[in-house]
């Protein structure tokens, strides 16, 4: 009989190991209930001799076991996989779930390019989890878009974040719901501890210090970045984070722009205790009309004052809060405007903000959701 405390196998574009964020917040969470296997998007050998396997490693004291299935190499880009590789990866997944007796699960899906294989345990119950746009990503397959309605076809139930992205898989899917971002309250109130250590990239920095941790791709806004840097040397300006779909040498550069590169989730309040303004400057286009930072709330949680681009979740959620900016002019008189606090009023509301949008609060909704959904199966 069908349970929603069932094992749980996920399927993701993101790393579990890279940029800590919606998966693995709303993941190891749901962890505490049932085992859950992380299927990642395949990694490809360097060489066509060497073997295909699957990589197993344990997270989460055990309760999460990330799998990564390594194969041969071959022409088109991720997340494409082409069909001799498509065959293998179900064959390595298939081995390896048979190996431990796993016949029933709940499937659940960040990527709909991971719809080929379903095959290898369909699941009684299948959600997908949208969050992000993935289509009007730079490089996104032309295909992504059928797959998607495919994976609405298939899905018992559907989770977006902000309100946009929400509006518009409702009108696809009959039991779709909006699950904003959260924060794990505590892990970033270290920012606000003495006892807390600086990087040591940014520790010997002047001040004032402008932060920025994330993925830097092609959503950042790189004239705002320049525009930051040009106001004022004394500015320091720290973009953490890993550099992914366009080349580094295309970064913005000049003497008081950083790039300490990726940092793990527990060095992330260090680095915000540094910052004296904290920075979400993305670009206005198609890739982050959905887009919902999940460090808007981290920053908050952290006591720090936010500069924002005008993205709508942030404006929707936090416009009271955050200060937005809608061109590079008007972001540097925001954050002159930031770092002239303290701003005690706009402070308070963003630690009452933190503490009523926590992560353990979203997972709860996702038990709610999903309990209802398989009791009816």
């Amino acid at each position: 009989m069908a349970s929603p405390t069932d094992p749980l196998v996920v399927h993701s574009h993101l790393r579990w190991d890279g940029v800590w964020q919606r998966p693995q917040q709303i993941v190891s969470r749901l962890a505490r209930r049932r085992p859950v296997y992380f299927v990642e998007e395949p990694i490809l050998l360097p060489q066509e001799w060497l073997r295909p396997f699957l990589a197993v490693r344990p997270e989460e004291q055990g309760r999460v076991v990330v799998l990564q299935p390594h194969l041969a190499p071959q022409e088109e880009p991720l997340p494409r996989v082409s069909a001799p590789n498509r065959e293998r990866a179900k064959e390595l997944l298939g081995h390896y779930f048979d190996s431990i007796g796993l016949r029933t699960a709940i499937r659940w899906h960040y990527s709909p390019m991971a719809l080929y294989l379903r095959e290898v345990l369909p699941g009684h119950t299948v959600v997908y989890d949208c969050m992000d746009e993935l289509a009007a990503f730079r490089g996104a397959p032309p295909e992504l878009p059928a797959l998607e309605r495919e994976l609405l076809r298939e899905a018992a139930l559907v989770f977006t974040g902000r309100r946009s992205l929400y509006l518009q898989k409702r009108a696809l899917h009959r039991n779709c719901h909006r699950l904003d971002s959260g924060v794990d309250v505590d892990h970033f109130a270290r920012a606000l501890r003495p006892d807390t250590p600086v990087p040591p990239a940014v520790a010997m920095l002047p001040r004032p210090i402008l932060g920025f941790y994330g993925v830097l791709d092609e959503r950042l806004d790189f004239d705002t970045i320049r525009a930051l840097a040009a106001a004022d040397p004394q500015w320091q300006i720290v973009l953490v984070g890993p550099v992914t779909k366009i080349s580094p040498d295309s970064l913005p550069r000049a003497a008081n722009l950083h790039y300490p590169g990726p940092a793990a989730y527990d060095e992330l309040p260090g680095y915000v205790k540094a910052f004296d303004v904290c920075l979400i400057p993305f670009a206005q286009s198609e890739a982050t009309r959905f887009l919902s930072p999940t460090k808007t709330l981290e920053y908050l949680a952290a006591g720090k004052p936010v500069v924002s681009s005008p993205i709508p979740d942030v404006i929707e959620n936090y416009g009271e809060i955050v200060w937005i900016a809608e061109s590079p002019a008007a972001f540097v008189a925001a954050v002159r405007r930031a770092l002239a606090g303290p701003h005690p009023d706009r402070r308070a509301r963003g630690f009452a903000c933190a503490r009523a949008n926590t992560w353990d609060r979203v997972a709860e909704a996702v038990e709610a959701r999903l309990a209802e959904v398989v009791r009816r199966r």
